[in-house]
């Protein structure tokens, strides 16, 4: 019996693509791959903390200048 094919299959072939569309999501390693997007997780969750909490400081040493005379 053949096999069934998809209808997406089919409109590969009539644009010109003559071989089958890759597969994905076949990690070699999926224990080293998760250490490093937590990794990458932790350094993005850092970046956005360390940009907040850099631009409240400036804000609130902004606001006390400008409080205690200075200018802006």
């Amino acid at each position: 019996m053949p096999t069934a094919r998809m209808p997406n299959e089919f409109d590969r072939e009539r644009r010109g693509f003559a071989a089958p569309r890759p597969v994905g999501g076949q990690d070699p390693d999926p224990a080293a791959t998760s250490r490093s997007e937590r990794r990458t997780l932790w350094l993005l969750v850092l970046m956005i903390a360390l940009i907040v909490g850099i631009t409240t400081i400036v804000g609130i040493v902004g606001m006390i200048v400008v409080a205690l005379g200075g200018t802006t």
